[in-house]
């Protein structure tokens, strides 16, 4: 899908609004059209102060309808171009959230913000006013050019002439504007995630005294950036001299012909200015069209990153016949499992163990032998290369994935806290947990006591990323959050290596 039949395609989900706004734009054109043919009888009927009022008030009906119709449209017009927008961000929001791991492994996530935040932001225009003063200059570029064509055939010859040469004009230099501005949504973007880099990494750039290397990076990111928006201001700036170069001439040529077919009696007066009013009145449309070409290609640019990630397929998706399941008993076997993050270097060869329902099995090797990468295959996250996973026997690809990963409890190494309460974070996966609930399940965590001496308790902010908790103390709550939502499989990722021993030695007692 090219970049203009995803912008009619967001268009079209407001058909209604649209149509409205066409008609509104209509309506404003044939006004528009009609306006310098008054203006010519003004001057017509100089001589007669009557006829010069009545068309002097043709003129103000005219202006206050172009107003009225053309303002009617633009509000359509915002209207439609906010709901695209909308629809844009969810169709954005909804293509990440339903990414396998592998996705988020090979995407950088300052690119990723930048597409889903500052690319849209890039396309609003060209969805908003580019929508309705596109059409309204196509159209009263049309109806100009049929009003010049009714008054001087020859004189209709030089503007369509006029408006070729823009045309040509624009296009030019939008075709080569487009690499310079996908070059600067790919060098924000990457701008975008040295910032992030820099502000998760702070305690690292500040223990290693490195603030000086990360700023020669960003400055180095920073000035890529600002390069490919000098270059991209420079060619977007030749166009609009240029269009006032050719709107001159115009002026210049229908003054001379005209004048000299005024002397030679072949025109009237009137029509010579009724040709110069309309002159006058294509400026706008040319200068309008011109520049949302350049807004297109700004837009496309914008959108080229946006469909990446829109029509990126995420490799694990339920299959056509999944099983659809409640609950589970537990039993867990693998059988000759082999996986690899790419396919050149295998993790695990050939694996096979089996976990009865309702015991426990303890995995034990060196750091990478792939003790986390085993734990991660069980709720699917990466999909296995050879082999067969099983739960209650049968092959977890066969189960609804939203289902299998609802009877599973993971707590893993690397804990990630919300900038919400503590009763938010442990309720994270049971929207509709009871304060009793939220309550047993931090007792079993042994993080209950600590939550009763804070001065907000269960309501107290935990921070960003859960910065005003302690390392055990974010364990603690990673695992009452697992036990909240009552799994029928419980596995924990070395996730109780920042609790004093003691503490661990407690939890694994109100487990078992």
């Amino acid at each position: 899908m090219n970049s203009m039949r995803m912008i009619f395609k967001y268009w079209a989900r407001s058909k209604k609004d649209f149509i409205i706004q066409f008609i509104f734009l209509i309506l404003s054109t044939i006004f528009y059209t009609f306006t310098p043919i008054f203006i010519g009888k003004m001057i017509g009927s100089l001589v007669n102060v009557d006829e010069l009022l009545i068309n002097f008030l043709f003129v103000i009906v005219l202006a206050f309808l172009v107003y009225f119709t053309s303002r009617t449209a633009r509000l359509k017009g915002a209207e439609v171009s906010a709901r695209a927008i909308y629809y844009l961000r969810t169709d954005i929001s909804n293509a990440i959230y339903r990414q396998s791991f592998s996705f988020f492994d090979k995407t950088e996530t300052g690119q990723l913000i930048s597409r889903a935040t500052s690319d849209i932001e890039e396309t609003q225009m060209i969805f908003g006013m580019g929508l309705t003063l596109g059409l309204q200059s196509i159209l009263q570029m049309g109806g100009v050019f049929i009003g010049f064509l009714l008054f001087s055939f020859e004189l209709s010859i030089f503007l369509i002439s006029a408006l070729g040469v823009s045309l040509l004009i624009s296009y030019s230099i939008a075709k080569k504007l487009k690499p310079i501005f996908l070059e600067t949504r790919q060098s924000f973007g990457e701008l975008t995630n040295t910032i992030r880099e820099n502000i998760v990494g702070a305690e690292v750039v500040r223990m290693f005294n490195t603030q000086n290397k990360e700023h020669q990076k960003f400055q180095i990111n920073n000035k890529r950036f600002y390069k490919a928006s000098v270059d991209s201001v420079k060619f977007n700036s030749l166009y609009m001299p240029l269009v006032f170069v050719i709107i001159g001439s115009m002026t210049i040529i229908t003054f001379f012909l005209g004048g000299m077919w005024y002397i030679e009696g072949k025109m009237s007066l009137d029509t010579i200015v009724t040709l110069i009013s309309y002159i006058a009145s294509i400026g706008f449309p040319i200068v309008m069209l011109g520049q949302i070409m350049l807004l297109y290609v700004q837009a496309d640019a914008a959108l080229t990153r946006v469909r990446e990630i829109l029509d990126s397929a995420p490799e694990i998706e339920d299959s056509s016949d999944a099983i659809p399941i409640k609950s589970v008993n537990g039993e867990i076997v693998f059988e000759n499992v082999s996986f690899g993050y790419t396919s050149e270097h295998r993790i695990l060869k050939d694996i096979s163990f089996k976990i009865p329902e309702g015991k426990k099995l303890a995995i034990l090797g060196t750091t990478g032998s792939g003790k986390s990468t085993i734990i991660n295959l069980i709720p699917r996250f990466y999909e296995i290369s050879d082999g067969t996973i099983k739960i209650d026997g049968i092959d977890i690809r066969n189960y609804v994935l939203k289902d299998l990963r609802r009877n599973i409890g993971l707590v893993s190494q690397e804990t990630y806290l919300f900038n919400k309460s503590i009763a938010h974070n442990i309720a994270y996966g049971k929207e509709d947990a009871k304060h009793e609930e939220i309550v047993e399940a931090a007792k079993i965590a042994e993080l209950h006591d600590f939550i009763t001496t804070l001065p907000k308790g269960y309501d107290s902010i935990v921070g960003e990323r859960g910065t005003r908790l302690s390392g055990g103390q974010k364990q603690r709550l990673s695992i009452a959050r697992a036990l909240i939502v009552k799994p029928k499989i419980l596995i924990f990722d070395d996730s109780t290596s920042s609790v004093d021993v003691e503490t661990e030695f407690k939890i694994q007692e109100a487990l078992l």
